[in-house]
């Protein structure tokens, strides 16, 4: 019994030493990311943030990166839109959308439903358009959230929209060659393409860095500016759902939209 329970202290303390220096990396992982954010002063541009999750998202996806961007003083409005399956919506947050760079965290209910996605995407748009007098929006699209905002921008829509700015596209590459629906895209638009390559592996562990990478020169190819911006570490940051939970990607999109 005396063996067994200096093994089993030994084990605890090996352990909690483990968690310890584990809690004290990402610690300071997070503090030297996060400098370059504390060091900006962000601009007023008056566009709207649309943030468009991914494959079986919710609330968490992006929630806590626009919480951070509010922090970091980039905005000082918020809201959450969830639209429920049959497209009705519930607001929480600011409802009036004129502050200092608002952002727009869209929820969907049936998030693994990209057709009706995009549809409910565009509606909402439409509704921000019409009913909220938002002319110019940014588009933030992470995994398949960046293939429903790009198809929602190369399709040809007949009620009125707002202008789409910029778009940030993340841990995302089109499995179909995207090359005709491009070329639908306004010459005016700038494109922010991110990846995420885990040290030793092709990609994030869900999508491949070539594929990202080739994504980010047909927009070059086309004509629009385009920046590429590739985050390698450890899965903390670099993993496809870890992606928007990084200070490093926090950085590169705050200073894409808002410096």
């Amino acid at each position: 019994m005396a063996k067994s329970a200096k093994r089993w202290r030994r084990v605890s303390i090996s352990v909690l030493v483990t968690l310890l220096l584990a809690s004290g990396g990402y610690w300071l992982w997070w503090q030297l990311g996060s400098r370059a954010i504390h060091q900006q002063t962000y601009r007023h541009t008056g566009i709207v943030t649309v943030f468009v999750p991914g494959y079986g998202s919710n609330s968490l996806t992006f929630g806590p990166m626009v919480q951070r961007f509010k922090q970091d003083k980039a905005s000082d409005q918020v809201t959450t839109i969830h639209v429920s399956a049959d497209g009705k919506r519930t607001i929480t947050g600011a409802d009036r959308y004129n502050g200092k760079n608002p952002l727009i965290n869209v929820v969907f209910a049936d998030a693994k439903s990209p057709q009706k996605e995009v549809r409910q995407l565009t509606d909402l748009l439409h509704w921000l358009r019409v009913q909220r007098h938002v002319t110019r929006v940014n588009l933030v699209g992470h995994s398949m959230g960046s293939n429903l905002s790009f198809n929602y921008m190369t399709t040809p829509h007949a009620n009125l929209q707002p202008q789409v700015i910029n778009y940030v596209s993340f841990a995302s590459e089109f499995y179909r060659d995207p090359t005709a629906q491009i070329r639908a895209l306004p010459k005016t638009l700038h494109i922010l393409v991110i990846g995420g390559q885990v040290f030793g592996a092709k990609g994030d562990w869900a999508v491949s860095l070539a594929g990202v990478k080739r994504l980010a020169a047909k927009f070059k190819a086309a004509g629009l500016s385009t920046t590429l911006f590739v985050y390698t570490g450890t899965p903390v940051g670099a993993y496809h759902s870890t992606l928007h939970q990084n200070p490093y990607v926090d950085a590169e999109i705050l200073h894409f939209l808002f410096t």
